[in-house]
């Protein structure tokens, strides 16, 4: 008769096993233009290869007003079946912040925090069968995170 531990213990290790293929790309070695990119259009270009986008289909939540730029809260997420969301802001010399590969079936619900010098615009960009989709979202600092 196996115990709880040894039962939950093998339970988790086959749905480690069962899961998805993982994969992730170092968007900073493969598309190094993108993180050198002073405007946002400019990275996304790097990073998508166009900058057409439809507004829509992601959920960006941004304070309106962050008191410390060094820490801006961000979060997004999206029903779409995105391969590939990225995080920009034009706030600061270096535009893009994030890039996510996305697995297929995985559910997209990201929270982190960013540095923002000035007040600025975030863009959230997710790639859906070729087509960008893109919300934008301003926070305004009131004091800045790189060293202001």
């Amino acid at each position: 008769m196996l115990n709880r531990r040894k039962f939950l213990g093998l339970s988790l290790g086959a749905i480690a096993v069962a899961g998805t293929k993982l994969s992730a790309e170092d968007f900073r070695a493969t598309k190094p233009k993108a993180w050198d990119a002073t405007k946002v259009d400019e990275a996304v270009k790097e990073i998508f290869g166009k900058t057409e986008t439809v507004e829509g289909g992601i959920n960006l939540k941004a304070p309106e007003i962050a008191e410390n730029g060094n820490v801006v809260p961000i979060s997004f997420d999206t029903d779409l079946k995105a391969s590939k969301v990225a995080v920009f802001q034009d706030a600061n010399p270096e535009s893009a912040v994030a890039v996510f590969t996305i697995n297929e079936g995985a559910v997209i619900d990201y929270a982190f925090r960013i540095k923002m010098a000035k007040t600025g615009n975030v863009t959230v960009i997710a790639e859906v069968d070729g087509k960008l989709h893109s919300v934008t979202k301003e926070v305004k600092v009131t004091m800045g995170g790189c060293g202001g």
